[in-house]
Parts: C-alpha cells; structure tokens; sequence
C-alpha cells in the first residue's frame, strides 16, 4: 500500500551464515569461548564476553547453546571425548595383542591422545587449560563432566594395570592412578614451574621430553611394592 512503513525484514537468530574462512558461526562461537573460559574460567567468563570477542549476540548463544553452563559443556565435552575415544581405541588395541600389555606400554596409551594437545595449536591448548581450571569449578558440573568424560575408559586402563603389574591390588591400582592423572595434568596445563626452579637450566617446551620423562615417573610409581 502507497504511503506504508517498509516492513523491515526480522532477524532470524541462529541463521547467521558461516564466515568467509569457512568457520561456522557456532565453531566460532565455541573458538571464542574456549579461549575466555580457559583465561577466566567458568566462574568468571561472561557470555557478554564471549559474545563481543566472537562478534554475535548473547541472544545467538543462548539460541545454540541454551546458556553458559550448555556452551562450558558443549565445548569442554567436543575435545574430551575426542580425548576418552582415541585413549579408549588404544587400549582396544594393545589388549588385542597376542601378550599382554605392560605397564609402560599402559601409561604411554594413556597419555599419548592428552600430550598430542599440545601440538594442536591454539584451541587445543585453550582446552588444555579448561581442563586444569576444572578443579576449581562448582563441584556439580566438574565432577559430572569427569565421570561423563573420562571415567569408563580411565575405568579400563585401571583393570588393565592390575593384571599388568603382578601384586599390585585393587586398591592400589586406584590409588596411583589418580595420583597419575593429577600428575599428568599439571604437566600438561603449561603452568609447571621447572624453568623457575631450575634458573632457566630444564623447561618442559619438548613435548616428547615430558611424556617419556612423565612416564618414567608414573611407571615407577604403579610399580612400586605394595604400599602397606
């Protein structure tokens, strides 16, 4: 009708189209949030954050992720269990074998899919370091994403060393590997203090120096005689 308001056309949220490097707007989304959460933490991240820095609005998370707490677990399980599955494939694989596996040969498929984060670029360290926060988020959702993500595969690895290492007991195997996974884990995270200790003599930047120097520690350790 002559005269009429021009209907402006309505923004559909959540139709926004990929970006020019072919990044979807929700991968972007997720980029964006795991560097945020791994420099603040789940706590402290904002989704005004988030959303300025991957230039959308709050209103398109919420539309995707249905709030921080989604877009934390969306983002924290995508890599971990990418994490789980391949440690899991591993181990499919060494229980194949016509001998059993050894304790080594145990811990080194454990670590191996963790410390190949760190050859991955940024995102994945950025996750890296989500995952060592992870101690220090709301015990509800760190404890529900561990046991979603992690448990039934750290679960096999620990049957697995119980009849690997001869005399070591039930619990044990439980015992040292958790003693393992915190270890590793600071490891990982980047935030170890070798270079302060040592006066800039050791640093932990080759990758492959940490897991075979990591493994020596965690081998001796779940073998060590029985504790009392």
């Amino acid at each position: 009708m002559a005269g009429a308001a021009a209907k402006v056309p309505r923004r559909r949220i959540g139709r926004r189209p990929a970006d020019p490097d072919g990044v979807s707007t929700q991968d972007g989304i997720l980029n964006v949030a795991a560097q945020v959460f791994a420099a603040h933490g789940y706590v402290a991240a904002s989704l005004r954050e988030i959303a300025e820095q991957a230039d959308v609005t709050q209103a398109l998370i919420i539309y995707y992720f249905g709030s921080k707490q989604g877009l934390f677990e969306t983002l924290f399980k995508r890599r971990g269990l990418e994490v789980s599955r391949e440690r899991q494939a591993l181990l499919d694989v060494l229980l194949a074998k016509p001998d059993p596996p050894t304790a080594r040969e145990l811990i080194t498929a454990y670590l191996t899919p963790q410390f190949a984060l760190r050859r991955e670029g940024p995102q994945a360290m950025a996750f890296v370091r989500m995952q060592a926060r992870l101690h220090h988020e709301p015990d509800e959702l760190a404890l529900r994403l561990r046991r979603e993500v992690y448990d039934h595969s750290t679960r096999n690895y620990i049957a697995a060393l119980e009849k690997a290492v001869p005399g070591l007991d039930t619990a044990d195997a439980h015992w040292r590997m958790m003693f393992a996974v915190g270890t590793y884990l600071y490891m990982l995270s980047g935030f170890d203090r070798l270079a302060d200790v040592s006066e800039g003599r050791f640093t932990t930047e080759d990758t492959e120096e940490v897991v075979r120097r990591l493994t020596d520690f965690l081998v001796a350790g779940i073998t060590a005689p029985p504790s009392a």
